[in-house]
């Protein structure tokens, strides 16, 4: 007798149940456009709400219990998940792997977080595009599951039906939300979308109301029809009314609640020193050093690698991102394309492959403005996963680490840098800058001299940027350099710099010098580390710690950022000068005569005679025999007795640990150990994963073949009596113990008496790292098999 699958049939209402349920989660999750941009998300979206909606359908029509429908939901989840959502991981396109059912359990999990912490549009990681797949699963899922199962049991009668039916717009409603709060300040035909969420809804439920009182429709017609008229008519009128006040009441996009807007990025830069602290390490040590080669670079390109806008005195550094959210602290993770800046006037564009040798850091050295990032290769973790950029200022930093072996390809976009004539009729951007603090008078000063009777902002910068380059000399502090130089860029070195004459420093002094006066006159300024080599048209141009330099960038409004390079190329500053101040000459005034002479003839030198005995300038010195005795006898010693002396330690640490710790069973495990260690330390290959017996017969073995000696009766006597002290049940005593100890003790003195006197000393300076497991292996492998 053969047994029939009964299949259920869905009523006509149910089916309009699941379509509403469906269409009103399809028009929430449009919600999520503004974050993924471009109908990039729409596969996996619409997927998710194809298998959660399929699962529970199908499941229901096969009366399949709650636990087994959510079973097979989780398998068509990751199933379909993977070409859905995640195709990039797929293996042949469309079947399952292991990261892409890792990406899809991370991004049901993490994905929430990292949709509200990255820049839109999201395109990476790759998991993120699991969060409107999940989303549409989920809601689907359940809100099909209750149409289907649990409102056909609802009563036809009153208005309990329409109060079951209003709980599956739950899920559909907590999907549109959940699109407004991980979207942007953009919204995706909010009004379109309300206004037909809302007026489906309605026509619903006045249609769910409406079945629930069938027996008053059916016993006058004509009531149903007014009914009908009655429902369309507040439906259209709720829909026109919505219409019209959500098109003249809607809020500017600027107050819109987002997530995103709320939450701080998790990669914070002042976690990390500030990169322009760190100059003198690639003028010193990293000098000749090849960091990395760039392929692509164009003569007079400079290669950017931080900004930083904020000084407090000491260095110059990062502004903290919760202080502002354009602050050039503020990094996001960004897909393959990143867009332009606020503030920015395209140039040229250029392409250039990467290649990092010794170069290790967290920033990541990039040509001007990135308008796409792709990571060729790398070692450890990858890279797309952990880039953060900030498109503002065009630094891009990898949190896992910039090092040897990462390869990536850039597309860059230059500011276009108009002329000083054109930037006359440009005043200074309006930005709000973190103030700088702790700055010395001298720098307001001299901001105030260099800058002259200029009245127009890039003449005033343009005579700071003159002046600095004029009076100062270049000097990274070398020992090859002909005067010296100080490192930092804290007030006091900005003091030293202006105070002494000439003015002697590097690219971190005079960029620091430049910022500060040009924030004195309310310049809106920042200060960019990067390195500017030498290129070879056609070439690689290999990158050295001695290419690194820093400049100064101004915005001016409507155009952008234009760099300003203070630093001086001249070298050769007189030496005699740079540490004497420059003195003002005082008018001489008639001093009085001393009123007490006495005390100045007590001030008046004398030569006297030395009448002590100097001490001998040499004290007590090792005659040179002692030192030859040193050579060939101590040292010899002590390189052989200190290891062996370790090595002992660690032998009777280990000795006394299996001898007094734990029960009695476990210490007479710790003598069968002990010699298995002992025989390890001989030479002799112990099995692992054997049995005593098994061990003791192939050491008894290697034994007869290397002349070692073993105790009367083999060693598998003692093996006999570890396994009985540990599997047989009874009690062990402490007689017990000792004596398998002593046996132990015995058969590896036999052997090592028998091995010889330089295999005896070899032995003893190996040593065999205790087991965990004390116990070891029975004969038979389990409890009872002595």
């Amino acid at each position: 007798m053969t047994r029939t699958t009964t299949i259920d049939r869905l009523s006509a209402t149910t089916w309009i149940d699941v379509a509403v349920v469906v269409v009103l989660s399809a028009i929430a999750i449009l919600g999520f456009e503004p974050a993924f941009g471009h109908f990039s998300f729409v596969t996996a979206a619409f997927g998710g709400l194809v298998v959660g909606t399929a699962a529970a359908v199908l499941c229901r029509l096969f009366r399949l219990s709650v636990p087994l429908t959510v079973a097979v939901a989780l398998a068509a989840y990751f199933l379909f998940g993977t070409p859905l959502a995640m195709p990039g991981s797929a293996t042949l396109g469309v079947l399952p792997s292991l990261d892409s059912l890792s990406g899809l359990v991370i991004g049901a999990v993490f994905g929430w977080s990292d949709a509200v912490t990255l820049q839109a549009p999201l395109e990476a990681p790759p998991y993120v595009a699991v969060v409107p797949y999940v989303a549409g699963w989920l809601v689907t899922l359940v809100s099909v599951s209750l149409a289907v199962r649990w409102l056909p049991r609802a009563r036809a009668r009153g208005g309990r039906g329409v109060g079951r039916a209003a709980v599956l717009v739950a899920g559909p409603l907590a999907l549109f939300v959940a699109g407004i709060l991980l979207g942007t300040v953009d919204a995706y035909l909010a009004a379109v979308r309300g206004v037909a969420f809302a007026a489906i809804t309605l026509l619903w439920l006045a249609w769910r109301r409406a079945r629930s009182a069938a027996v008053e429709v059916v016993a006058d017609p004509g009531l149903r029809r007014r009914r009908i008229v009655g429902v369309g008519s507040v439906a259209l009128g709720a829909v026109v009314v919505g219409a019209l006040a959500g098109s003249a009441l809607a809020p500017p996009p600027a107050s819109r609640f987002v997530l995103r807007q709320e939450v701080t990025p998790p990669f914070d830069p002042l976690d990390y020193p500030s990169p322009l602290a760190g100059f003198r390490q690639y003028t010193k040590d990293l000098q000749k050093t090849e960091l990395f080669t760039v392929d692509g670079l164009t003569s007079g390109q400079v290669i950017r690698l931080a900004t930083m806008d904020s000084y407090d005195g000491v260095v110059w550094t990062l502004t903290d991102p919760k202080d502002s959210p354009d602050a050039s602290g503020s990094f996001e993770l960004l897909g393959s394309t990143i867009p332009e800046p606020r503030l920015f006037t395209p140039g040229s564009t250029s392409t250039a492959t990467i290649d990092i040798q010794e170069y290790s850091d967290v920033w990541l050295p990039t040509v001007g403005y990135l308008t796409k990032l792709g990571f060729d290769a790398y070692q450890g973790t990858d890279p797309s996963t952990t880039v953060r950029v900030n498109t503002a200022t065009g630094t891009t930093a990898v949190t896992s680490g910039v090092k040897d072996g990462l390869r990536y390809s850039v597309d860059a976009t230059a500011q276009k840098i108009p002329s000083d004539k054109a930037l006359a009729k440009v005043a200074p951007a309006r930005l709000e800058l973190p103030p700088v603090t702790n700055v010395p008078d001298i720098v307001s000063a001299k901001a105030e001299e260099y800058a002259g009777s200029a009245t127009t902002a890039i003449q005033k910068l343009r005579n700071l940027e003159r002046s600095l380059k004029t009076l100062g000399y270049l000097s990274h502090g070398r020992a090859s350099d002909p005067v010296p130089s100080r490192a930092g860029e804290g007030a006091d070195r900005m003091t030293d710099l202006f105070a002494k004459s000439p003015m002697v420093g590097d690219q971190e002094q005079y960029s620091s010098a430049f910022a500060l006066m040009a924030r004195r006159l309310g310049y809106p300024t920042r200060v960019v580390m990067g390195f500017a080599p030498k290129v070879v048209d056609g070439k690689p141009t290999t990158v050295t710690g001695n290419d690194v330099t820093a400049w100064d960038e101004v915005a001016f409004d409507g155009v952008g950022w234009v760099p300003f390079f203070p630093t001086p190329t001249k070298t050769d500053a007189p030496k005699n000068q740079t540490t004497k101040p420059k003195l003002e000459p005082q008018p001489q005034v008639r001093q009085p005569p001393p009123a007490d002479p006495k005390a100045q003839d007590l001030l008046t030198p004398v030569k006297t005679k030395d009448n002590e005995r100097k001490k001998s300038a040499t004290g007590f010195a090792i005659p040179a025999w002692a030192w030859v005795v040193g050579g060939i006898v101590v040292i010899p010693l002590v390189l052989y007795f200190v290891p062996l002396l370790i090595v002992a330690a660690l032998k009777r640490r280990r000795r006394r640990r299996r001898l007094t710790t734990g029960p009695p069973d476990r210490r007479a495990a710790g003598a069968w150990d002990e010699l298995a260690d002992g025989y390890d330390e001989l030479g002799l290959s112990v099995p692992r994963n054997a049995t005593r017996l098994q061990a003791a017969a192939a050491l008894e073995a290697q034994s007869g073949e290397q002349n070692l000696r073993v105790p009367q009766g083999g060693l598998a006597t003692l093996a006999r009596d570890v396994d009985a002290a540990v599997f047989d049940g009874s009690e062990v005593s402490a007689d017990r113990v000792d004596a398998v100890w002593r046996a132990s003790d015995a058969a590896i003195g036999d052997a090592r008496s028998s091995a010889g006197g330089l295999r005896s000393r070899l032995a003893a300076f190996r040593y065999r790292r205790a087991a965990k497991d004390g116990r070891g292996k029975g004969s038979r492998g389990k409890k009872g098999s002595a």
